[in-house]
Parts: structure tokens; sequence; C-alpha cells
């Protein structure tokens, strides 16, 4: 059965709830968003610890039979018990059969929520089953319109507007990542203040705070090939407490820009005209289409390759300031 993008989150502000659910995609926003209105909406505030238990597979130390007591546990004061079980694509075999027989015996007064990694493709035989026994969903990262009227519409909801130009600003600036756009969001918005409708200057003074220009510093050190500076920016950005993630969204943004400039620059096309082909604005266009002569295109889809990796690694559980470090080292 194919469900339509949103269907779980209208049924659950709705009050309709399943004994069981399967996330999965890369959207981790979107599966983030699900989680919140199911605990706003079953948990009892100020309680909710009593009655929620989250398990990760992952963990050597996770135990199927200590997920199973946790399900078949009433709850003490909320309407149902809420049990969360993330990457349960790392389940061993024998715990997979135990997971699937508690699906075949739903427990009315808890609900299961069952989350993927999301690098993971979910297609074999086993996640299908999960499937047939849960109510599921996919959720993919937004394509640019898509994200663009997300945007605008998180604004909305906050009592603003913003303008088109504003809206470009922040992705070019901080990527695709729901998750880190949200948080630069709220930083516009706490900036904004009675101003109500956010314009592009708006947005950029905060884009090019201290923090997020150091970023764009970073991205300009690896377009010049410059190593040292770039290790010594990024390890500055670390310290400071800039989310890798973020750092790892706008490196990848970085170099799709360059890949799509060097494709239509050796088309012949002029920077105005590149800038409207590859969904970038002109001043960044402008600022950056020299870097291509540093690169072959060879090395930029090798670089896309790292940055992926790199992401992997990352939410896999790896040690994200190393992995970042040998990232910008490799990348150059």
């Amino acid at each position: 059965m194919v469900i339509k993008r949103g269907t779980i989150l209208n049924e659950i502000k709705n009050g309709n709830f399943y004994n069981s659910y399967f996330l999965s995609g890369k959207n981790e926003y979107k599966i983030e968003e699900i989680l919140k209105a199911i605990k706003e909406v079953i948990l009892n505030p100020g309680f909710d610890s009593f009655d929620f238990e989250k398990f990760d597979a992952g963990d050597k130390r996770f135990d199927i039979d200590s997920l199973k007591r946790a399900v078949y546990t009433p709850p003490m004061i909320s309407q149902k018990r809420l049990v969360v079980l993330e990457k349960i694509d790392k389940l061993a075999e024998s715990q997979r059969n135990k997971l699937l027989t508690l699906l075949e015996s739903p427990v009315d007064t808890s609900i299961l929520v069952m989350i993927s990694s999301p690098e993971k493709k979910t297609k074999a035989a086993f996640f299908n089953k999960v499937r047939s026994l849960s109510r599921n969903e996919e959720f993919r990262n937004l394509k640019k319109d898509s994200l663009e009227k997300w945007i605008i519409d998180y604004v909305k909801e906050r009592g603003y507007s913003i303008e088109k130009d504003a809206v470009l600003a922040i992705i070019e600036f901080s990527g695709d990542n729901q998750v880190s756009l949200s948080g630069e969001l709220e930083k516009i918005i706490t900036y904004a203040g009675d101003k109500k409708i956010m314009k592009r200057s708006d947005v950029l003074k905060v884009l090019t705070s201290n923090m997020v220009n150091n970023i764009t510093d970073l991205t300009h050190s690896i377009g010049q090939r410059d190593r040292n500076k770039a290790l010594s920016i990024l390890n500055y950005l670390l310290e400071w407490g800039e989310v890798p993630e973020k750092i790892l969204a706008v490196l990848r943004s970085f170099f799709l820009r360059l890949k799509g400039m060097m494709y239509y620059k050796k088309k012949g096309l002029l920077n105005t005209d590149i800038s409207k082909k590859i969904g970038a604005m002109f001043f960044i266009v402008n600022k950056e289409i020299g870097f291509v002569n540093n690169f072959t295109m060879g090395e930029l889809k090798n670089g896309l390759m790292l940055l992926y990796d790199a992401e992997v690694r990352m939410k896999t559980g790896g040690e994200a300031n190393l992995i970042l470090t040998d990232l910008v080292y490799n990348l150059i």
C-alpha cells in the first residue's frame, strides 16, 4: 500500500493511532516530527519519562527481551506506553524473528515505533514483513521546490513571511538538511523580532555571522586547495561548537555547485546563465567560479563520493571530528 506523504502525521493529530509504526528514509527531520507528535498526544505532560522508553539496536548492550518487556508493560500515567526502537536494520537474525513475533501479537496498551538507519536501504524480506505488520512510511529528503515551500511555511507558522531571495540564501548557506535548517531559521526568526517580513539582507546578516562566515571561509580554502588553512578553519569551527552535520551539508552543497559550474562553464555559458541553471545566487557563482580551475571533473565526482562516505560514517557512530578532518584532508 502506498502512503501519501504526511498521512501518518495527520492521523496522529486527529487522534488515530496504530500499535506499531515503521519509519524509514533519510529525512530525519520528518521522522522526528512524527515522534514528537505521538509524544504530545499520547504521553502525559510532565510525566512522559514514566511511559517512554528508547532502544538502539546498534548498541552492543541491546536486548530484544528487554524491548518486549517494555512493550508489554502497561502505562503508568499516560494513555499508552511509547517504545522506540532505532536502527532496526542492526538486529541479528534471531532478534528479527522475535520482533516479528511481537508485531504479530500487538499490545493495545503500547505503541512501538521502529526506525531504520537513514542510509540503510530497506527492501529486504524482513523489512517487507515489518511493513505488512505496521503502519509505515518512507521519508525522503525534500527536493528544492518542496524545501523552499517548507521554509516559507515554517516561517509563516511563527507569524512571519519571507521573500523568495531570502529563502534561496538560506538554502545556499545552510544546505538541504532540515534539522540544520530549522536551527538556522530559529536564529533568523529571533533576529527578526518585530519585523514581520524577512528580506534577503535580513537573513544574510544572520547567515554571515562569525560562525557561518567561517564555514564559507572553509569552502573557499578548499576551493583554493589550501590544505593547511582549511584544516585550521575546520579545527576552529569544531572547537567553537559548530554542528558537524552542518559543516558536512555546506561542503556537499559547495561541491555540487562546483560540479554544475564546471559543466556549464565548459559549454560556454556566462555566470548569469550558470546561476540560473544550477539554482544558485549570482553573487555566489561569481565568488566561486574561479575555484573550478583548481579541480578536474573526476576530482569533483570523487569529492562527492568522499562526502557521501563521510555522511554514512558519521551517522553510523563514527567520531565526527576525526571524520571531518580526514574528509577535508582528502578533498584537497
